[in-house]
C-alpha cells in the first residue's frame, strides 16, 4: 500500500512536473510573441501550474508594455483619425471658401458689366443728345449764315443800283456843268439821307449842299455809341439826339421845297447854288489811281524791300504775308461819319516824306452783326461786288461783337456768288475777344493766324464747313497748325506807381486802342503788331512777319469796333 502510494503520488509529481514544463515553455513563447490574448492565458496557466516566479514576472512585465504599447496605439490611431477629420473638415472649408468667392467674383463681374452696359448706354444717348444739339445748332448756324449771306448780297446789290443811279446823275450833273461846294459824292450819299428821289430832286440838292456847309450848332458833341453807332449830345442839356441836329430842319426844308415843286412853282435853279469846289487833297495815291510805269518800278522795289518779299504785283505784296524782321510803319485815318457806316484809309509810310495809299474800309452793319468791306480803291470800298478786282476782302463780326474774322476775296461755302468768284474764300484772321476793350482790359483776347513757313508761305485755311474754320480750331484747342498771338501786358513801374508800355514814341495819345500783339510762343518783347493813338482820328499801326499788310489793317478794324463807343 506504501508503495502504491509512492508510486501515485510520483506519477502526481510527475504530471505536475510536466504540466508545469509545459505552462513554462508556453509562457516563453508568449513572452517572446507580441500578442496580448496568449500571453494572458500563459500567464494564467503559469500561475496555476506554479512556473518559475522569474519567468513569470518577465511575463508579467510583457503583459504589461504590451499593454501599455496598446493603449498608446490606440491613442495614436484616435488622434490620426482625430486630424484626418480636421483635414477633412479644413479642406471642406476651404473648398467652401473658394465656391464662395468664385460666386462672389462672378456676381462682382456681373454688376460690373451691368454697369459698363449702362455706361454705355449713358454715354451713346448722350452723344446721340450731343450730336442731335450739334446738328441743330449747325443748322440754325447754316441758317444764320445764309441769312447773314443773303443780307449782304441784298445790300451788296442796293449799293450797286444806288452806285448806278449815283453814275447818272453824276454824268447828268457833270454834263450840265453843275458844281458844289460840297464833293459831288457827299451831296448825293446825304441827299438820299434826307430821304430825296435823285431821279426826281435833281433840281433840290443844293439843300444837301447847304446843310453841309453848315455850321454845327453850339453846344452839341458828335459821340459813339458801343455799337458804332453815331449820335450827338449837348453840352449843357445832356439832350441825346440820333441824327444830327440840322439833319431834321433840313429835312423839313426839303419837304416844303417839295411840296413847292408839287404845286407847280418852279425849283431853284442848281447853277444858282453853284460854287466853286474846295481843293483836292494833293495826296496823288490817296485817289487808288495807279501810279506811271516808272514810278510802279520804283515802287515795287521799294514795298519789295521794306517787306522782305519778292513779289512783283502790287496787291500780292499787301495781302501776303511780310517777312521783314523790322516793323514796317503805316497808319490808319478814320473818318467818322453824320450818316453812319465809318469809313477807314490804310496807309504805309514808304520814306520819311511819302506815304503810299494801300486799302480802304467801310463799316456795313446788317441784323446779324456788321462787316467791314475792304478795297484798294476809295470809291470801290462802297460796292464791295463780286468780281471787283479792287475788293481784297472782308471782316466779319458776330452779333456780340465778340468774334471777328478777315476772310480774302473768294466765295462763301453756302453763298451765291460761286460763279462771279470760282474759288473758295481762304480765313486769314480771326479775333476772340473774352470782354469788350472798352473794359480796360485788352489782355483778353485770342488771336490767331494761319502758320507761316520759312519761304513765306502761310498755311492755307480754306473751309467748306464750319468746323474747318478758325473759330472751332480755337474751340477745339486744335491749333498746332497756327500761329496765336497775345496782347502784351504793361509792367509796374515803381516810380511812376502805375502800369506802362513804351511804344517808343508811336502812341502819344492815352486810348483803350493802344496795343502791341507778340507771339504767345516768343518773347514779349519782339512785338509783331503795334497801333497807338497820335491824334483824333489817327492811328499809327507798326507790323513786321508774320502779319500780312491786309492782317495788320483787319485787325486795326476789329479793335476799332470792339472798342466803339471807347475813347
Amino acid at each position: 500500500a506504501g508503495v502504491e502510494a509512492a508510486e501515485k503520488r510520483l506519477r502526481a509529481l510527475e504530471a505536475h512536473l510536466a504540466a508545469r514544463r509545459q505552462a513554462e515553455v508556453a509562457l516563453e513563447a508568449a513572452v517572446g510573441g507580441s500578442a496580448i490574448a496568449p500571453l494572458e492565458a500563459a500567464l494564467a496557466k503559469a500561475v496555476e501550474s506554479k512556473v518559475d516566479p522569474h519567468l513569470l514576472e518577465r511575463g508579467q512585465r510583457k503583459l504589461g508594455a504590451l499593454k501599455a504599447e496598446e493603449a498608446k496605439r490606440k491613442e495614436e490611431e484616435a488622434q490620426i483619425a482625430a486630424m484626418r477629420a480636421a483635414k477633412d473638415r479644413a479642406a471642406a472649408e476651404a473648398a467652401l471658401a473658394e465656391e464662395r468667392k468664385k460666386r462672389g467674383a462672378e456676381a462682382a463681374a456681373a454688376e460690373a458689366a451691368l454697369v459698363v452696359r449702362e455706361e454705355e448706354e449713358r454715354r451713346a444717348q448722350e452723344a446721340a443728345r450731343m450730336r442731335a444739339a450739334q446738328a441743330e445748332a449747325n443748322a440754325e448756324a447754316d441758317k444764320d449764315r445764309v441769312s447773314l449771306e443773303e443780307e449782304e448780297q441784298a445790300a451788296a446789290r442796293a449799293v450797286e443800283e444806288e452806285e448806278a443811279l449815283r453814275k447818272q446823275v453824276l454824268t447828268k450833273l457833270d454834263g450840265e456843268g453843275v458844281r458844289f461846294r460840297s464833293g459831288t459824292e457827299d451831296v448825293l450819299e446825304y441827299a438820299v439821307y434826307l430821304g430825296m428821289n435823285l431821279h426826281e430832286d435833281l433840281g433840290l440838292l443844293w439843300i444837301a449842299d447847304q446843310a453841309l456847309q453848315a455850321d454845327d450848332p453850339e453846344g452839341w458833341e458828335q459821340c459813339e455809341s458801343p455799337n458804332g453807332d453815331v449820335y450827338y449830345m449837348h453840352e449843357v442839356t445832356k439832350q441825346v439826339l440820333w441824327q444830327h441836329p440840322l439833319d431834321y430842319q433840313y429835312q423839313q426844308l426839303y419837304l416844303t421845297e417839295k411840296k413847292k415843286v408839287a404845286g407847280g412853282l418852279k425849283p431853284v435853279a442848281l447853277e444858282h447854288r453853284a460854287a466853286p469846289p474846295a481843293e483836292a487833297p494833293s495826296d496823288a495815291r490817296a485817289d487808288g489811281a495807279p501810279p506811271a510805269a516808272g514810278e510802279d518800278d520804283a515802287l515795287r522795289r521799294t514795298l519789295q524791300g521794306l517787306l522782305g518779299t519778292s513779289y512783283g504785283e502790287l496787291r500780292t505784296l499787301l495781302t501776303e504775308p511780310a517777312q521783314c524782321k523790322a516793323p514796317v510803319r503805316c497808319f490808319v485815318i478814320r473818318h467818322k461819319s453824320r450818316m453812319g457806316g465809318s469809313k477807314f484809309d490804310f496807309f504805309m509810310s514808304i520814306s520819311k516824306n511819302d506815304d503810299m495809299y494801300c486799302f480802304t474800309a467801310k463799316k456795313h452793319s446788317v441784323a446779324k452783326g456788321c462787316y467791314y468791306s475792304i478795297a484798294l480803291d476809295q470809291d470801290e470800298v462802297r460796292r464791295p461786288k463780286a468780281g471787283s478786282e479792287s475788293f481784297v476782302g472782308k471782316v466779319r463780326s458776330d452779333r456780340k461783337s465778340q468774334e471777328y474774322t478777315l476772310y480774302d476775296d473768294g466765295a462763301s461755302p453756302d453763298g451765291k456768288d460761286k460763279d462771279a468768284r470760282p474759288e473758295l474764300r481762304k480765313e486769314l484772321l480771326h479775333v476772340s475777344f473774352l470782354n469788350s476793350l472798352r473794359n480796360r482790359n485788352p489782355g483778353a483776347m485770342q488771336v490767331l493766324l494761319p502758320r507761316v513757313d520759312a519761304k513765306g508761305n502761310a498755311l492755307t485755311v480754306q473751309p467748306t464747313d464750319p468746323e474747318g474754320s478758325l473759330a472751332e480750331k480755337l474751340k477745339r484747342n486744335d491749333t498746332a497748325q497756327l500761329l496765336e498771338m497775345k496782347n502784351r501786358e504793361p509792367k509796374w513801374n515803381t516810380a511812376s506807381q502805375m502800369y506802362q508800355l513804351d511804344f517808343h514814341g508811336r502812341a502819344t495819345l492815352a486810348s483803350c486802342k493802344n496795343i502791341q500783339l507778340h507771339s504767345k510762343e516768343g518773347d514779349p518783347a519782339d512785338v509783331a503788331f503795334l497801333m497807338g493813338k497820335v491824334e483824333e482820328n489817327k492811328f499809327n499801326v507798326d507790323f513786321k512777319a508774320p502779319f500780312s499788310c491786309l492782317q495788320a489793317f483787319a485787325f486795326a478794324l476789329i479793335v476799332f469796333d470792339n472798342s466803339s463807343g471807347a475813347f
